[in-house]
């Protein structure tokens, strides 16, 4: 340690460069930490804008879903108006549920006495279970004495009432918790006849307006007038819970003051102790009602990008603070010592003479040290240029890739075209066949016998066939295809044995010289939770593509249960598919041959179909007689 002080007193340019290197360091410290204050201030602004915009999103989205179900019920309303007579208010009710998917119940009520052949009191509901809507006369109720009768004819306009306490809402499941948006009803005397009630479901609202997130860990709560559950991520607290119930106001103060704001009525933003947790939070009132909608995002959440630049910064101060010293010591040595021969050494390299080498030095000076450092960095240029050759090769292989893609994609818009062309010709034949025998029909059918009519008839049945199955695949290859049969999958327990052998009668009807044996190794009670429709369209192609394709003297399906699965076997005999297609069978509007009859896309439409069921399709390679396809569902998606 002496003689380190010595070295140091006694040296003017270690003096010199450690001044230097101390400066730059108060210098450099000083500007990054006010950036990091600046950074701080600016992600938590940029945080509450982005907090803002998404609770004004989905009170947005709260009033659309609102106004959708209030916009059915007016417009109800006014028809109702104009014909309230007993025997229309069951069809009313029951034409809100089917005009709009958001309501969940509708009661039209009349007032007490107003139809006293049906007594006293004479009330429609109409309620939505699942699939199935029901509509029942409430003869006997008294709805008058209910929230949403009276809040409607006491305030003479429509309100949306919310009428659970806190027993009800104990006693009640999650799915059947509403709000009911109410509206008196007035006969052409402005007399009150009654009111039109519609439900909607509080699960499925908070559904709705919840998915907005600007964070990962963000979520949506709307609250009534007194401070009940709306909206929640946790689904349990829904009309169940008050904001009031899960706050103590001792050890969560501000959870508490939040309750207070939104039940008031106000709109604001707060930094707050969310159950331990400290979280940024938006609030304002829903319009059109007495609720108030909140965004909670956690502060770990909103600062992540933060965090991430600190360490960044760390990590930059430090290379800053080595790169400081290492320009400090360079430049006071290049002031104090000759270093001719190094520099004609760096500058040959400059020029791109790589090949000069910088040789390590053993003496213990200046000149040496700054040599030895020279030389590194050689060693690290020759490493960053061994590198960039690596990137090059790398960029070649690259390019190389893109040509095999831009390749696919031309023989892709290829393969496009002549599908259009083909599809127009697949059309074109079977209607010129319906509309040629249609009219041999209409001018000789007099004159036809029993047989040949019967004949012509299945001539233009089974071309009618075609174009069907033709246009069925033509929407279900498009995007609009796609999506309905994602939404329109409806699971049941379906026996395996039956629609097997509607399939087969299926395709014996339109090719009636086609022998098609079907074995099964199950018994008829035998079921599997699946799609009815989707399973029938997948067995049906298969089973055309044998009539159609082989030599139609050996097809056969067989049903047997499989290692966990249920499988479906088709066989036929003839010529099968070629090695070199075999593969591309299941590529949509590939086609062996573009002259060759179909439009390229019923095997993968169908393996498309089987694994949205949870199942598998494949072809045997081993079998060489004609074609074998096996089809496949989990056991596991049997009721038992």
């Amino acid at each position: 340690m002496n003689k380190l002080t010595k070295h140091i007193q006694q040296s003017l340019p270690t003096k010199i460069s450690l001044n230097m290197f101390f400066v730059a360091v108060v210098v450099f410290v000083l500007v990054n930490g006010v950036f990091m204050v600046l950074s701080r201030t600016h992600f938590h602004n940029t945080a509450m804008d982005n907090a803002s915009e998404a609770l004004s999103t989905a009170v947005a989205r709260a009033e659309r879903y609102m106004n959708a179900v209030e916009t059915v019920t007016d417009v109800t309303a006014c028809m109702i108006e104009d014909d309230f007579c007993p025997d229309s208010l069951a069809a009313y009710s029951r034409s809100v549920l089917q005009r709009s998917s958001f309501v969940s119940g509708c009661s039209i009520s009349a007032r007490p006495d107003l139809f006293p052949e049906q007594g006293r009191f004479y009330s429609a509901r109409t309620v939505r279970k699942g699939d199935v809507v029901n509509t029942t006369i409430e003869d006997g109720n008294e709805y008058f004495n209910r929230e949403r009768y009276n809040k409607a004819s006491a305030s003479g306009r429509a309100v949306w009432v919310d009428h659970f306490t806190d027993d009800q809402a104990r006693s009640l499941s999650a799915d059947s918790m509403i709000a009911s948006y109410c509206r008196p009803l007035y006969d052409r005397e402005e007399r009150l006849v009654g009111v039109i009630s519609a439900d909607m479901s509080l699960m499925d609202f908070s559904k709705a307006v919840s998915s907005i997130k600007p964070y990962p860990n963000s979520y949506l709560i709307i609250l009534g007038q007194d401070g009940r559950f709306y909206a929640h991520r946790d689904t349990s607290k829904i009309v169940r819970k008050t904001i009031f119930d899960l706050t103590n106001g001792r050890y969560y103060p501000d959870k508490l003051a939040l309750g207070y704001e939104m039940t008031a009525g106000r709109s604001g933003r707060m930094h707050a102790d969310v159950g331990g947790v400290k979280c940024l939070i938006c609030y304002r009132p829903v319009p059109g009602t007495n609720w108030s909608a909140a965004l909670i995002s956690p502060e770990r959440d909103v600062l992540r990008g933060y965090r991430r630049l600190s360490s960044s910064i760390l990590i930059v101060i430090a290379l800053g603070l080595l790169v400081i010293f290492f320009i400090c010591g360079r430049t006071v040595a290049q002031a104090f010592a000759p270093v001719k021969l190094l520099e004609e050494q760096t500058q040959r390299i400059a020029d791109g003479d790589y090949s000069t080498v910088i040789e390590r030095s053993n003496e213990n000076s200046v000149v040496g040290n700054l040599q030895n450092s020279f030389a590194q960095m050689q060693e690290t240029l020759n490493s960053h240029i061994r590198t960039l050759n690596s990137a090059i090769d790398s960029s070649a292989r690259r390019n190389e890739e893109l040509q095999k893609a831009n390749s696919a994609l031309e023989e892709a818009m290829s393969r496009q075209g002549e599908f259009v062309s083909n599809m127009t010709h697949q059309i074109r034949t079977p209607l010129n066949l319906i509309i040629g025998f249609s009219q041999l029909l209409r001018e000789t059918g007099e004159s036809m016998s029993a047989e040949e009519k019967q004949s012509l008839l299945h001539v233009i049945d089974y071309h009618t066939m075609i174009l069907c199955r033709m246009s069925l695949m033509l929407y279900d290859s498009s995007d609009r295809g796609y999506h309905d049969e994602m939404v329109s999958l409806s699971y049941d327990n379906v026996s395996c044995n039956e629609v097997a052998r509607e399939c087969v009668g299926y395709t014996k009807r339109y090719f009636p010289g086609v022998s098609v044996k079907l074995e099964t190794s199950l018994d008829d009670s035998f079921t599997i939770v699946t799609d009815r429709l989707y399973l029938m369209r997948s067995i049906r192609e298969i089973l055309y593509n044998s009539a159609k394709y082989s030599d139609g003297k050996n097809i056969s399906l067989r049903v047997k249960a499989g290692r966990g699965t249920v499988q479906y076997i088709f066989e036929d005999t003839g010529p099968g598919i070629s090695p070199a297609y075999q593969k591309h069978i299941f590529t949509p509007f590939y086609k062996s041959d573009s002259l060759s009859e179909g439009l390229g896309v019923g095997l993968p439409l169908t393996k498309r179909h089987v694994i949205l069921l949870g199942g598998s399709l494949e072809l045997d390679p081993d079998y060489h007689r004609g074609c074998r396809f096996v089809m496949a569902f989990p056991v596991e998606n049997r009721n038992d």
